[in-house]
């Protein structure tokens, strides 16, 4: 009897993974991409989540967040896999618990486009501007327009209790100079645990992450001397000017 309900579990658990991973890895890709992108403000993208029921081990498999319009460069940050640990019961409650998120070696790149205009404080601003409307109650009506099952998903909250970033490679990009550098370990503990531990929602967990990317990559090229890039930045922006300014005078406008 005992080994017949022992390979009943067994089939069930093996018809589980079969059914239910690739509609999870498929609904996780939208939250990443729907969330991601409205909190970011460009398109953010999951190529796919591997998800083991028996051991609550995961893998997020070609991760990347676009850069703004008018950069030369298509990613602000690409990483080709991370490992993630889930505790499985929190699957079926409201609060999800992540006890581990581990990146390695991911693509950062940080390019100006001028003195005042970079990628890194785009980004931020349009964090900044998604979390002032989240808190003025706009993103409310939003969530009235959902269907039922992205209704149920959005009410999701998670609790990361570590995410670690080793070895980034940060890539400086100013005009036709690139210089690249490793930034230094980034690690996040209690993510949505100050919420008396219920949790923040995805949104709120994505905008806490990305922040403190940002600064710790922005820290990074100010300590290796921003200073020598402002020259090649200023170039870049005469070059575009005096490209305007040819045109015009090929245009006739204003004489030669």
């Amino acid at each position: 009897m005992k080994k017949r309900n022992l390979l009943i579990g067994l089939v069930v658990v093996a018809a589980a993974a079969y059914y239910f991973t690739p509609s999870l890895s498929s609904i996780v890709s939208k939250l990443v991409h729907k969330y991601g992108s409205e909190v970011i403000g460009t398109d953010v993208n999951l190529g796919g989540f591997d998800l083991s029921l028996t051991k609550g081990e995961a893998s997020l498999n070609k991760f990347t967040i676009a850069n703004p319009q008018n950069y030369k460069e298509p990613y602000l940050f690409d990483l080709t896999q991370a490992a993630v640990k889930i505790d499985l019961k929190s699957l079926t409650t409201d609060t999800i618990i992540i006890e581990s998120i581990d990146i390695n070696k991911p693509q950062i790149t940080y390019e100006m486009l001028s003195l005042t205009q970079n990628n890194f404080q785009e980004i931020q601003n349009n964090i900044n501007n998604y979390l002032a409307k989240s808190k003025s109650g706009s993103s409310a009506d939003e969530a009235k327009n959902t269907n039922e099952t992205e209704s149920a998903e959005s009410s999701k909250k998670v609790v990361i209790k570590r995410l670690t970033i080793t070895e980034a490679n940060l890539a400086v990009a100013a005009g036709k100079q690139n210089i690249s550098v490793t930034l230094p370990t980034i690690e996040l503990k209690n993510i949505g645990e100050e919420k008396a531990s219920s949790g923040t929602s995805i949104p709120q967990a994505i905008a806490s992450v990305m922040t403190k990317i940002l600064k710790v990559a922005s820290d990074t090229v100010v300590k290796q001397n921003l200073n020598k890039f402002k020259d090649v930045a200023q170039q870049n922006l005469e070059e575009v000017v005096g490209g305007v300014k040819d045109r015009v005078k090929s245009l006739g406008i204003f004489g030669n």
